[in-house]
């Protein structure tokens, strides 16, 4: 039978397991930390580049090129028309031709007539119109109400005479009666009204005819 020893240990050494105090470390403000540094205040200061002189000659060459040559856009102007012509057919070439000499000759006719006064203007310048004569009954008697414009037909004014009305049936004159003019005269281009009563011949009715009592009227 063996013996069992017994053998007492020595007590172990008590162990401190707790990490040394570590250095803290200082934690400063930011306004403080940027304090330590200094701030200079940047000026700036703007640098202007210097304009070159542009020269003459660049300035007359980039309006040379500008400007269009008028004999350039003339001539591409006839040959656009002359392209157009050859795409139209006889007929319509015909047609063009035509109003083109119709409008030469009007615009020709307005430029050498249009100031000076037609021969028949100037020998005839009045002119009546919507003449017109009605039968009525007038206190127990036949008359004829007369009807008519009188108009200037040139541009300038012209004095107007008394007016002569010729009745008329079968082609021979059977009465007249002279009518005092509705005004002195008359500018250009102005007509006046005629109203007046004319005593009836008998018979059948005429017709009647109105003239001047100048024969240059």
């Amino acid at each position: 039978m063996s013996a069992f020893r017994y053998q007492k240990q020595a007590p172990a050494a008590d162990l401190d397991l707790l990490p040394p105090d570590r250095a803290r470390r200082r934690i400063e403000p930011l306004s403080q930390r940027m304090a330590r540094h200094e701030v200079v205040d940047a000026q700036f200061v703007t640098v202007r580049e210097t304009s070159r002189p542009a020269s003459p000659s660049a300035g007359a060459s980039s309006a040379a090129t500008l400007t269009p040559d008028p004999s350039l856009f003339f001539r591409s102007l006839v040959e656009r028309i002359e392209a157009r012509l050859q795409r139209l057919s006889d007929v319509g070439f015909s047609l063009l031709v035509a109003i083109a000499f119709v409008s030469i000759f009007s615009i020709a006719g307005q430029v050498f007539f249009g100031k000076a006064e037609h021969p028949e203007l100037a020998a005839k310048p009045l002119d009546f119109t919507h003449v017109n004569l009605t039968p009525q009954d007038r206190n127990g008697m036949r008359v004829l109400l007369l009807n008519a414009i009188v108009e200037n037909r040139t541009g300038r004014t012209v004095t107007l005479p008394k007016l002569r009305a010729d009745l008329v049936l079968d082609g021979q004159v059977i009465a007249s009666t002279y009518i005092e003019p509705p005004a002195d005269s008359l500018e250009g281009g102005e007509s006046r009204g005629i109203v007046t009563r004319l005593q009836h011949p008998g018979g059948k009715m005429p017709e009647v005819r109105l003239s001047f009592e100048e024969a240059g009227a």
